[in-house]
């Protein structure tokens, strides 16, 4: 890889993790875990930078918010944040963004069917929250002392149609994105 796409790579990966930021901060408060636009910023940010860059643009992320920068949901920040009851489901933002990274740069960029793209992308999407979803739960059972099926109630069935919506949203415009910046 040459210097300037390196650069190039570096700039868009500090860009993602801008973007993840400014996203994770739009939340609706509905019990323990929020409901936040952050997983549509991870879903483009694995997409457009890769496995590699998309997952080192969420270790970024993590790393603001741990050294008090109020970059997550409710403006909160810190180790609290980080290690607390949901950060399960902050660690799996780079599980989802190495995932979509991987799906997208291995499937949907050797087609030329924007339709094709898009469903690419949606299937590392699904599959990038499914792990999440898992690592998020498991968390959450672990500092909460309680059964499977009560933190699938909490944690999982109230976010499964806006994550889908999320996931739409980001199948429709990633293709255009990468189209235009060529990473």
């Amino acid at each position: 890889m040459n210097g300037s796409v390196h650069i190039r790579k570096m700039i868009f990966c500090s860009l993602c993790c801008a973007l993840t930021c400014v996203c994770a901060i739009f939340t609706i408060p509905i019990g323990p875990v929020p409901i936040t636009l952050a997983n549509l910023a991870v879903y483009i940010s694995g997409a457009i930078l890769g496995p590699i860059y998309g997952a080192i643009s969420q270790i970024l992320y993590i790393l603001l918010v741990l050294m008090g920068l109020p970059f997550s949901a409710k403006c909160k920040s810190g180790p609290g944040v980080i290690f607390g009851q949901t950060g399960g489901y902050i660690f799996g933002y780079i599980a989802i963004a190495f995932i979509v990274g991987l799906v997208y740069k291995n499937f949907a960029q050797k087609q030329t069917s924007f339709f094709k793209n898009m469903s690419f992308n949606l299937v590392g999407c699904v599959l990038g929250t499914m792990v999440c979803y898992v690592l998020g739960t498991y968390w959450f059972i672990c500092q909460n002392k309680m059964s499977f099926i009560s933190a699938l109630k909490i944690c999982v069935l109230p976010f499964l149609i806006g994550d889908f919506l999320k996931m739409l949203v980001s199948s429709i415009i990633v293709p255009r994105i990468c189209k235009v910046i060529n990473l």
